[in-house]
């Protein structure tokens, strides 16, 4: 129980001060959500508000917290300035020698039917389509100053929201929000499930170097 309490103590403790680094312009009442919502996360292992609040252990009715923490889900509206704080943050790691490693991943919910926009996912773990489930796209950035790697970039998608067009867009995009953010800066690495002329197209217009993991199938010439 010790340890468990030291743990819980150093969790909040180093959030509280990497959250401080991008809550430049939020307010309080917003800021003290924010750690609420990651810590109850990293707690409870959960996003059932029910849990996250349960792991908050407030002097409070467990049915106030509940209604505090959806409360201000339905009203919060600070994404971009989050996005932007927390960009100038890493700011500092990123230059020639980052590799962005792009990867797209799925979460499965195999039981689930009503769940909001829920599409079809592959699970990759055992080969499977058509699995009930949610698309991820993560963007990672492999510094010289840092073992772990640094979220660049990162979205939860649905293939059946109604603007949603291929993977492959979703992917461009991310590509352009690093180019944006990030200029052409670093090395864009993929595994085989990208090699993709468009995504050829993309670089070799930008002027960006990259790494495609190419098919067996993919024609090479040399000159």
């Amino acid at each position: 129980m010790i340890n468990y309490i030291k743990l819980s103590y150093q969790i909040k403790r180093k959030l509280s001060t990497f959250l401080k680094k991008i809550f430049k312009n939020i307010s309080r009442p917003k800021s003290k959500f924010i750690f609420q919502m990651i810590y109850g996360f990293l707690e409870s292992k959960s996003i059932l508000l029910s849990n996250i609040g349960r792991a908050l252990k407030e002097d409070i009715l467990l049915k106030k917290t509940i209604e505090s923490l959806s409360r201000n889900l339905s009203s919060f509206d600070e994404t971009n300035q989050l996005v932007e704080n927390y960009i100038d943050t890493i700011q500092p790691f990123i230059n020639d020698n980052t590799i962005f490693y792009i990867d797209g991943s799925e979460i499965t919910k195999r039981n689930s039917k009503v769940l909001e926009d829920i599409g079809t996912v592959r699970d990759g773990s055992i080969g499977e389509t058509n699995v009930n489930g949610y698309n991820i796209l993560e963007v990672a950035a492999l510094t010289d100053k840092y073992k772990m790697p640094i979220s660049a970039y990162s979205k939860v998608y649905s293939n059946a929201c109604e603007d949603f067009k291929s993977e492959n867009t979703e992917t461009l995009k991310a590509l352009d929000f690093i180019r944006t953010y990030f200029e052409n800066v670093g090395i864009k690495a993929f595994d085989r499930g990208y090699d993709d002329n468009k995504f050829y197209k993309y670089f070799t217009k930008n002027k960006e170097q990259f790494v495609i993991r190419a098919k067996r199938n993919r024609d090479v010439i040399h000159t």
